[in-house]
Parts: C-alpha cells; structure tokens; sequence
C-alpha cells in the first residue's frame, strides 16, 4: 500500500467520502498535518514506512486529450523533473485499435515494457473505451483496466496513477453518465489493483478550471490547465527530490 502525498488544503481523497476529492487511493493522507516536510507534504511512504523515490521517469499513455497536447506534455513534466515518454492517438481504448492507430493502449504499455521502461506511469484512457462500451462491445470496463494494469505489471508493483475522465457532452455516446460508469470501474479496480491511483480530474474538471471546445477536447487553455492538474497530482503522490514544485 501507498501513502499519499497530498498538498495543504488543495487535495483530498474519495476514499474517505470527501466532497472536493482530486486524488484518491487506497490509503489516506494525514489529514492532521503530522509528518509534513518543508513543502507542507506528506512524503509518499511504502509500507515500512520508507520514503518512496520521486518518479523521474514517467511513461503517459492517452488518447487525443494527450494527443493533442503531446509536444508541450513533455516540459509539464520536466518542471517537476521527470523525463517523460508520451504514447498517445486520437480515439485510442485499451482493447479497441483504431484503423488509423497502429497499437491499442494496452500495445503501448507492452511495447514500453519490452523496451525496459523503468519508471512511474500516467495512465490517461478511458474515455473512449466507456464509449465502445455502452455501444456493445465484447469487453467490460473492468476487464480493460486489468488488462491495461496486467500489461503494465501483472505482479501490481509498477507505480501507475490513472486519470479518470469528464465531458460536458449531453447528448450522444459521449455523455458524462457514461464517464462516471468507467470512474466507478476505476475505484473498484482498487480491490484488486493495490498499486493503482486514480487522478481524480472528473472533480477539477467540473470547476471549469480547463475549457472545453466541443465538450469532450479542450481548448489550448484548457489543455494547459490539464497538463498542469496531471503532473501536480503525479508530484502530490511521489513528491520530486527539490521543492521546486509550481
């Protein structure tokens, strides 16, 4: 099990039933502010209680929210100093490959893992395999996450944050009652996933503090505000070894 790292009056966890949850886990903060460094976090602890290493290799996999913010993603990362490796194709699911893609999301994890990625991974899928779902296809949500989470480490010690998924849509497919389906598959993966965290970016979604351009894509400010939002919840979970955090 980890121990989050949480910043000051800025996060809280969904495990624990807290209305304004941005990341969660499955285990809690220290809501009494005991143990906090110098920048006010709790260092991300194993379960002996040593520190875990800062993540200064990410690997990001995601569909065209990634896609279309790959070129600048790489410096969100450098700022809290991870090299960053970005996977990414518009309409990409786990299981479903699109024509226009040549691997799925879960051909990304194994291609990454067979070239001897070493380090934190950013899991930002979801929003088009809910979709596939709910239109009939032969796999679940939950079978998704496990395979994508098996891809990655069948033995769950790989550090993997996922980013859960929003939309403003109302009408059609890719309507947020159908992204709220696959966030709820996504906690429950925490049973059976002791190494997954989930980014709550439904949550900051919803403040409005990243526009949107059609209800599903962001517009440049809005990209922006994501690729912030991702790499801070990263750095609250595994804090970097200097506290020059934005």
């Amino acid at each position: 099990m980890l121990t989050m790292s949480l910043p000051l009056a800025a996060l809280a966890l969904l495990a624990c039933g807290c209305s304004a949850s941005v990341i969660t886990g499955g285990t809690s903060g220290d809501p009494d502010g005991g143990g906090r460094d110098d920048a006010g976090q709790v260092p991300a602890t194993d379960a002996g209680g040593e520190a875990l290493a800062p993540c200064t290799r990410v690997a990001h996999i995601g569909d065209s929210l990634t896609y279309y913010t790959q070129d600048a993603l790489p410096a969100a990362y450098a700022a809290i100093g991870a090299d960053a490796e970005v996977d990414a194709h518009g309409g990409r699911a786990v299981l479903k490959k699109r024509d226009d893609d040549p691997i799925t999301g879960k051909q990304a994890a194994e291609r990454l893992v067979a070239d001897g990625f070493d380090g934190c991974w950013v899991v930002a899928l979801g929003t088009n395999d809910t979709v596939y779902v709910a239109i009939g296809a032969s796999f679940t949500r939950a079978q998704s996450i496990d395979e994508m989470m098996a891809a990655i480490d069948p033995a769950a010690a790989a550090r993997i944050m996922w980013v859960n998924t929003f939309t403003t849509t109302t009408t059609g497919n890719y309507v947020n009652a159908n992204m709220m389906l696959w966030n709820g598959e996504l906690v429950a993966a925490q049973a059976r996933w002791p190494n997954l965290l989930i980014f709550d970016w439904a949550t900051v979604a919803a403040t409005g503090v990243a526009p949107f351009s059609d209800g599903v894509h962001h517009t440049p400010e809005g990209y922006a505000a994501r690729n912030a939002a991702i790499v801070d919840a990263l750095a609250a979970y595994f804090p970097p070894a200097t506290a020059a955090r934005r």
